[in-house]
Parts: C-alpha cells; structure tokens; sequence
C-alpha cells in the first residue's frame, strides 16, 4: 500500500477529537491525503472511529489506502503508544496460518527450536489489522472467532492461553456480505468484525485530488533533491485517467515518469498509462468465452502458474529485481510476491 504521509492543511474543518486528548501535531497529522470533500469526511470518520473501541471493517478497491486509514485510526488513538501489526490474509499459507496468528512454542513442531509469538501477542495493547480477511480459510475462520470473543489464545504446543487486548481492524476489497451468502465467510465473524464499516473511494471518484497527490509522490519519490514539475497537460492526462489500480498505480506511473522525464518536467508523453498491467475483468459471459475447438492446457493449474511465473518476472526485469516495486507495480503485497516468488522457484539473475 502507499506510504503518504502529510500533516493535513484542513483538519481545522473537521470536527473536534472526543475522548483522551492527544496533542495537536498528532491530532492533524493523516497518512491519507487529500483535500476532497470525500477524503475530509472519510479523515472526520477516523477521529471518530478512533475514539472507539469497536471493530472496524474497512471496504475500498485495491490500492486505496486501506492499511493507510486503519494506521490513522490506530494513531488517533488511545492506543497510539501500542503496537499496530499488519497482516495480510492472503499471503499466508494455510499450513502455517494457526502458528503465525497464534504462536508456538518451542518443540511444538519440527523447525521449532525457539518460542514464537504470533500476530495477536505481537500486538497485545495496540492493533491488529487483518488485510483482505475475506481471503482467509473457514477453517482459520473459526480460530479466529473465538481467539476474538474469548480475548485468549493459544500457542501450538501450549497447556493454557494467553490473555491477548487487541483491537481488531479489517480491511477487503471484497463485499463481505455477499461472501457470507456465497458461504466463503462465516456469518458469526462477519457481524463481529464489521461492527462499524468505513468505505474509502476510488481515486477516479476524487479527481480533484489527483494533482494534490501527484505532487506529494513526486516530493517523497525526488527527494532530497528538488521534484520535477507537472505541466499543465499532464496534469490534465493524470486527471482524465481512471486509476483503476488508484494511488498506488499513480504511485507506479509517476515513478516510471519521474526515471523518463528530462529537464525537470513531466509531459504527457512521459506518462505511460499503457505500461500498466490490465486488469482482471469483474465477468465473462459464455459467448464471449474461446470455443470448442479451442486448444485447453493439459493442466490448468500448471498453467496458471505459468502465466503468474511470467507476468512476476516480466515486473521483476522492469523494476530492475527491486522486488518492493515489483509487488507494487503487480498490485501485491511484498510478503504476497515473496510467497509466489518461493512457490514458482523464481530466482535473481546471477
């Protein structure tokens, strides 16, 4: 995800912090930007959900800045001072997932030659954001619920629990409603996690703030030396454009711009919105799909891993094997590309 930060110009229009006072640098300061209307509500919405000791599920497209509002709200909180844990449902083997959440202890398994806590312990007093919950497994599900209601866990291995004080974030780009009516998520977890939910807009739906942003990315990206400038038509271009992947694939064009422009000024030719990765369609109807004569893998999950094994090498070679860029540039988590990198037994070049 995006790692803006900014003190904000207009948290002066937002509504005073109730509850435990904080300081006032601390109390403007919001990783998510933007000077929109929507983004002034969405950052009044945090100070109030901040003051909250209620799960909170937060909806938005991929690239939004959904780890960015669950760590202003955790910052705008009581537990400021507490850890904030991040983790991504998705990028976490199944086999491994119940250590990981939970801990273990030593000799609990073979490779465990020392105690290990998990995500809960690691974030006992402060937060724990589960990014892309809706990934998660029915079986971890369970563990969950009651690792939630019953505020104890228990380490692989261990004779008794451990009392954990977690408040509990959530993040999906998916509906979890329709999951559960789908019967991917459970019932019981979803109303015990989307006690409050806060929706975060597309980029696309705020175009006013795309040049406020662009130029945010290009100071943090530039320095220390001076940003180059956006002229006039590319900051039209920047506007005009959808952002399917929103800020993180302007993240991700202006990045490519910022390495092509020449003499300290971006113009439209250097943004090459076509040097994005298309993006998966929502549906395909049966007719539009290849006929029956058409040629089918011999298997299809081999050659799956084919097209995945390409397309990360293809983002590798052009982020030159940084491989933070790379999972930003495919629309990943870091942890989720390591995962696939290890999985397909992808290697650096020697």
């Amino acid at each position: 995800m995006n790692t803006l930060s900014s003190h904000s110009s207009d948290t002066a229009l937002l509504p005073p912090f109730a509850g435990t006072a904080l300081p006032a640098a601390q109390r403007d300061h919001f990783r998510l930007l933007g000077q929109s209307a929507a983004m002034r509500q969405v950052r009044a919405r945090i100070l109030r959900l901040a003051d909250s000791a209620a799960p909170v599920t937060i909806y938005g497209e991929s690239g939004c800045g959904k780890e960015l509002a669950a760590r202003d709200i955790h910052s705008h909180s009581a537990r400021a001072g507490m850890p904030f844990i991040a983790v991504n449902c998705g990028a976490i083997p199944e086999a491994l997932m119940e250590s990981e959440f939970f801990g273990y202890r030593k000799g609990a398994f073979t490779g465990a030659v020392q105690e290990h806590d998990g995500f809960f312990q690691a974030a006992h007093g402060g937060t724990l954001l589960l990014d892309e919950v809706a990934d998660l497994p029915l079986a971890m599900q369970v563990k969950l619920l009651r690792a939630i209601q019953e505020r104890r866990v228990r380490k692989l291995g261990a004779s008794s629990e451990d009392k954990v004080d977690v408040r509990i974030i959530s993040a999906t780009h998916q509906d979890l409603a329709q999951s559960v009516q789908l019967g991917s998520f459970r019932q019981d977890l979803y109303y015990r996690l989307n006690v409050i939910a806060l929706q975060l807009p597309p980029l696309r739906s705020r175009r006013e703030d795309i040049p406020f942003l662009a130029r945010a990315v290009l100071f943090r990206m530039a320095a220390p030396a001076a940003p180059p400038v956006l002229s006039p038509a590319a900051v039209t271009a920047l506007c005009a454009y959808d952002f399917p992947g929103n800020v993180r694939e302007l993240e991700n064009i202006l990045e490519r711009a910022l390495a092509f422009s020449d003499g300290g000024v971006i113009e439209p030719t250097d943004l090459d919105f076509g040097a994005a990765l298309p993006q998966r369609p929502r549906g395909i109807l049966l007719s539009e799909a290849a006929p029956p004569s058409a040629l089918l893998p011999l298997s299809l999950p081999t050659h799956l891993e084919d097209i995945e094994r390409v397309l990360i090498c293809q983002a590798l070679k052009q982020t030159r094997f940084n491989r933070t860029r790379a999972a930003a540039l495919l629309g990943i988590s870091f942890r989720q590309l390591r995962y696939r990198i290890q999985r397909l037994a992808i290697h650096d070049p020697d």
